[in-house]
């Protein structure tokens, strides 16, 4: 009763922060599409797209999905990352964001971008070979980490990686949303993930990319290099 009780609290107060939410279900503070991508798209946002790129050495005929893609910034850059012959899936739970992630793909002449409408606890992905699942700032919006975690996992090679980047709570007092990397490292730990990289990109947030022990995973590269 407690916890259902803060969960009221809770989405009372995004509605009176001016955080609309589009219906009683849907995922933490998602804004209508129109509004979040004018916020995504505005001029003095700096995502380090192309640093992010080349951290994670994304090499033609990968198999990525960038979830919670909203207005492509990352989508677009991946996808001509890894033609012609990878293919980028654009996850979403808003059909408007991914009609526009279309239309910018289509204009800018990128073939191999295709979009998923997704779900609130799972991806729903079409493949089961992707190698990085990607997730930029959009962890902490999912209301139920643990499962949607889960539920990416399985569409993964096993030896594919689920990236995060995100916000520690302490670094960003004013908003109770973001996530502590601890927190994060104990839900990948629940699905075998561990911390294999750790990239120093952004000053205010981690850039953490999590793998099993499998396969060329980096983990079974640095245990094989302690031993030696």
């Amino acid at each position: 009763m407690k916890h259902r009780k803060f969960q009221m609290l809770a989405l009372a107060s995004l509605w009176v922060l001016g955080i609309g939410l589009t219906d009683a279900s849907a995922q933490l503070a998602q804004l209508p599409a129109d509004e979040y991508i004018k916020r995504m798209d505005a001029p003095d946002r700096d995502l380090k797209v192309n640093e992010v790129i080349a951290k994670l050495k994304l090499k033609p005929g990968d198999i990525v999905a960038d979830v919670g893609s909203g207005s492509g910034a990352f989508s677009i850059s991946m996808a001509k990352a890894i033609a012609p012959n990878g293919i980028l899936y654009a996850v979403d739970i808003d059909q408007k964001m991914l009609d526009y992630v279309a239309n910018r793909a289509k204009s800018e002449g990128v073939t191999n971008l295709r979009t998923v409408l997704g779900e609130y606890d799972d991806p729903k992905l079409p493949v089961k070979n992707v190698d990085v699942a990607f997730f930029h700032r959009v962890l902490h919006m999912i209301e139920h980490r643990q499962t949607y975690v889960n539920s990416t996992a399985k569409y993964l090679k096993p030896d594919g990686r689920i990236v995060v980047i995100d916000k520690n709570r302490e670094d960003s007092p004013e908003s109770w949303m973001w996530l502590n990397q601890s927190d994060v490292d104990t839900w990948m730990a629940g699905i075998s993930f561990y911390p294999a990289e750790k990239f120093a990109v952004f000053d205010d947030r981690y850039f953490v990319s999590y793998q099993r022990p499998y396969g060329n995973s980096v983990l079974l590269k640095k245990h094989e290099m302690k031993k030696d």
